[in-house]
């Protein structure tokens, strides 16, 4: 015959008696919907796809003005050498931010 999780054949009654003590119960249960409800905020968390695509945007955007900023302090400089390595960057930042804008709106329709 199997033991169930709650039975343990090499331990001693102290466990059975801990386990029925109201009060270690009440504890028990306040945990377990803590942990459910810590959870399902993660999953809603992670399903909200919405949120993730406003996150994402706003990273880019992030991005995209501090490669803009490198940009800016490049050309005051007396060095204009490499002004194609310094602007291609920033017009890829600038593609990739009208790029996401142009699919978040998409997928709102």
């Amino acid at each position: 015959m199997s033991a169930t999780p709650h039975e343990n054949p090499d331990s001693d009654n102290t466990q059975d008696e801990a386990s029925s003590d109201p009060a270690q119960i009440e504890a028990d249960i306040a945990r377990h919907r803590q942990e459910l409800g810590d959870t399902v905020d993660e999953l809603t968390e992670r399903l909200d796809v919405k949120k993730q695509a406003r996150d994402k945007v706003q990273s880019i955007k992030t991005r995209a003005d501090a490669g803009l900023g490198e940009v800016k302090t490049r050309l005051n400089s007396d060095d204009h050498r490499d002004v194609l390595s310094v602007l291609a960057p920033a017009l890829g930042a600038v593609a990739a931010v009208v790029l996401i804008i142009g699919v978040a709106r998409r997928v709102r329709r």
